[in-house]
């Protein structure tokens, strides 16, 4: 996962549900006009380490993040969706990616 996409698609995200292991999003389907969104749609353990699955409910349009939490620290989702600038959203997502930031 690209940080700095994970930190642009925040936006089109709200926190539904979490607890250590899964987090689960209300996605606004605005999102698909992004550019960027088939990175959500693409989300897989091979390209985030550290995810065990996901699910799309499309009647709900809720995204349903199943993660190791000793590999993503649950509280970095909270953290991103709640960053006030897009600077601090990017650092937060290079560690959820497990990149250096830029």
């Amino acid at each position: 996962m690209n940080p700095r996409v994970l930190a642009d698609l925040r936006k089109f995200l709200k926190i539904a549900d979490h607890t250590p292991g899964r987090l689960r999003l209300k996605v606004d389907l605005a999102v698909l006009r992004h550019p960027s969104a088939t990175q959500l749609r693409a989300l897989t353990p091979e390209t985030w380490p550290g995810l065990r699955g996901t699910r799309f409910d499309v009647f709900t349009s809720m995204l349903t993040l199943d993660y190791d939490p000793a590999v993503l620290p649950g509280e970095l989702f909270d953290e991103l969706l709640a960053a006030p600038d897009e600077a601090q959203a990017e650092r937060i997502a290079a560690r959820l990616c497990g990149v250096a930031p830029a």
